[in-house]
């Protein structure tokens, strides 16, 4: 839903920047983990509650072969530890601190391929977020218009007010709201109505394997002639637009982990996505 451009190519130089990360593991329970929250306790020494210890042994090995992978005149900015030092089988969170594209992403995705079959998470503490691909404890919520503005642990009541921040009149008008899964509902504004699509990810470490629906206003759909083609159909009779209090529903019930209301009609779209 985003697109990016460049003015110039810059140097290899200005291009490379470090990365610092914290790499821990979502304990299995239900208590809420704000990421700077969660790094403010490891800072201090203290095993947040949202956290578990893990076997560090293949997150290590994993790094390492990433850091010996990468061009020679990067190796030696990798660099990694643990804590607590003496325990690899319990660590509390390993620190990475790696070499960074001018696309940050891209380190977060090189990092995500080889490190969430682990079910490790990744915090990036130089931009103060998770990595991308990497699931938040429990919730994440983030906007097109405001890159980089990620909200963790948000509750229903603050759903309304949330969605409402997205201006229809201004380019990237959509929000998302991913789960511990990697699961996630996205809606982008049109004028005063929203399309709205829910994805469920079925393997962390393989973002092939997934369903991808886009919901559908069933009365609108029965008023047209099957089968239709979406071209030349009018907002006003289009059944993928969808009103706001729509649009409320359906991330309410992602976010309260219940299925996909059934008051729409579910239309997917795998083969529709590249």
């Amino acid at each position: 839903m985003t697109s990016s451009g460049k003015k110039q190519e810059p140097s290899r130089r200005d291009e490379m920047m470090n990365a610092s990360c914290y790499l821990w593991k979502w304990a299995n329970n239900d208590l809420p983990g704000k990421p700077g929250e969660v790094h403010a306790a490891l800072l201090r020494g203290q095993m947040h509650p949202a956290l578990q210890t893990f076997d560090s042994r293949p997150v290590l090995a994993a790094i390492e072969a990433l850091a010996n992978g990468s061009p020679a005149e990067e190796r030696d900015e990798w660099n990694w530890c643990m804590a607590p030092a003496n325990n690899l089988r319990e660590a509390h969170f390993v620190f990475l601190n790696c070499p960074r594209s001018a696309e940050f992403k891209s380190m977060h995705h090189l990092l995500a391929r080889q490190l969430l079959r682990f079910d490790v998470s990744c915090f990036d503490e130089s931009l103060v977020m998770m990595g991308d691909w990497f699931p938040p404890k429990l919730n994440e919520f983030q906007w097109g218009q405001w890159p980089g503005e990620m909200l963790y642990e948000i509750s229903p009541d603050e759903l309304p007010v949330l969605l409402k921040r997205i201006q229809p009149r201004f380019s990237n008008p959509y929000a998302i709201l991913s789960n511990r899964k990697s699961n996630f509902v996205q809606c982008r504004a049109k004028g005063r109505r929203f399309l709205v699509e829910w994805r469920d990810n079925y393997d962390l470490s393989d973002f092939s394997k997934f369903d991808h629906w886009k919901a559908q206003d069933k009365d609108r759909l029965a008023a047209l002639k099957a089968p239709y083609t979406p071209t030349g159909i009018s907002p006003q009779k289009d059944p993928d637009f969808l009103t706001f209090a729509d649009t409320l529903n359906i991330f309410r019930a992602f976010l309260l982990q219940q299925p996909r209301p059934a008051r729409y009609h579910w239309c997917n779209i795998n083969e529709e996505l590249p």
